[in-house]
C-alpha cells in the first residue's frame, strides 16, 4: 500500500472509534444513535441544500415542510446504515426481522445456469442486497464504489468479507468481473444510480442524468436478464428485500437505441421507489449536474 495522508489516518481512526462505539451499543442501539447523529449533523453540511435542491427538482409536488421532513429522515436513515456497518453479516442471517420477497426469481436465475444482472440503487438498507450473495454463493459478485480513503476501505473490506460473497471496485476490475460473469453465468450485484461523467444521457426525474451503460450494453449484447430489486426499511426495525421479475429487453437491432430504452426502463423504476419513499434515496449525491 503506497504511503497514505495524516488525513486520511486520522479518517481511519475515526472510522475504527466509531466502529467500536457501535459495536459496544449492540445493533438495535448503534443504528439509534447513527440516526440521531445524522440528524443532528447532516443538515449543518453543505451537501444538505444539494440535498433540498435535487428533492425540490425531482418531487416538485412535495411542501417545504414534506422536503425537510424527508431530508431528516434521510439522514436518519443514512446514520443507521452507518450505524450497522458492523452488524451487516449478523443482520444478513436474521430471518426474523429481515424478509425476501420474490425469491423464486433467484430460483429462475439459478435453475437456468445463465449470467444475470441484479440492479438496485442507493436506496434503503441497502447493504442488504447482500442478501442475494447469501442465497446464490459463490456465483455472486457485488460491484461498488470503494472509499477513497485506502485504510477506511481495506478496514470495511474485512468487515463485508464473506466465503459466499465477493466485492469487486468499480473501474477497470469490476468491468472485467462483469464481463467474466456474463460469460461464465455469474451473478452480479449492481448499485447503478450514480452519475457517470462518461455515460448516456438518460432522463431521470424529467432531466438528463448521465449514467452507466455497461449493465443495458452486456444485458443486450449477451442476452442476460437484469433482474431490479429493492431494500426497504419497515416498522419495528424489520427489513425487506424485493427482487422483481426480469425486465422486458427490446431487441429493435438498434444496439444505441435498445441500450437507451433499457437504462431508461431502469430509470424509471428508481424513480417509482423515490417518489413513493423519498426519506430512502441518497439526495446528496450530485445526480444531474
Amino acid at each position: 500500500m503506497k504511503k497514505v495522508s495524516l488525513k486520511y489516518r486520522l479518517e481511519y481512526i475515526a472510522v475504527r472509534v466509531f466502529m467500536a462505539i457501535f459495536r459496544v451499543l449492540g445493533r438495535k442501539n448503534a443504528a439509534g444513535f447513527g440516526a440521531w447523529l445524522a440528524r443532528k449533523i447532516g443538515p449543518r453540511m453543505s451537501v444538505h441544500q444539494l440535498a433540498r435542491e435535487n428533492m425540490k427538482t425531482a418531487l416538485p409536488h412535495l411542501t417545504g415542510r414534506e422536503v425537510d421532513e424527508s431530508l431528516m429522515q434521510m439522514w436518519g436513515n443514512l446514520g443507521r446504515n452507518v450505524g450497522e456497518i458492523p452488524f451487516n453479516r449478523e443482520i444478513l442471517s436474521d430471518t426474523e426481522t429481515v424478509e425476501i420477497v420474490g425469491e423464486e426469481y433467484l430460483k429462475d436465475y439459478s435453475e437456468s445456469g445463465k449470467a444475470a444482472f441484479f440492479v438496485t440503487a442507493h436506496y434503503g438498507p441497502w447493504e442488504l442486497v447482500g442478501l442475494i450473495g447469501r442465497r446464490l454463493g459463490a456465483r455472486a459478485t457485488g460491484i461498488y464504489r470503494a472509499a477513497n480513503n485506502p485504510l477506511v476501505e481495506a478496514y470495511f473490506q474485512a468487515m463485508r468479507a464473506d466465503p459466499n460473497y465477493s466485492f469487486v471496485p468499480k473501474g477497470a476490475e469490476g468491468a472485467r468481473t462483469i464481463v467474466k460473469a456474463a460469460r461464465n453465468g455469474g451473478a452480479i450485484v449492481l448499485l447503478n444510480d450514480q452519475k457517470l461523467n462518461t455515460g448516456v444521457a438518460v432522463p431521470f426525474f424529467g432531466q438528463d442524468a448521465m449514467t452507466a451503460p455497461a449493465v443495458a450494453e452486456i444485458a443486450i449484447k449477451k442476452n442476460v436478464p437484469v433482474y431490479p430489486m429493492r431494500a426497504e426499511r419497515l416498522e419495528g426495525g424489520r427489513r425487506r428485500l424485493t427482487i422483481y421479475p426480469a425486465l422486458e429487453i427490446s431487441r429493435s437491432g438498434d444496439r444505441k437505441v435498445d441500450v437507451y430504452a433499457l437504462l431508461k426502463e431502469i430509470n424509471e423504476i428508481y424513480e417509482q421507489w423515490i417518489t413513493e419513499r423519498p426519506d430512502h434515496w441518497f439526495w446528496v449525491h450530485n445526480r444531474w449536474s
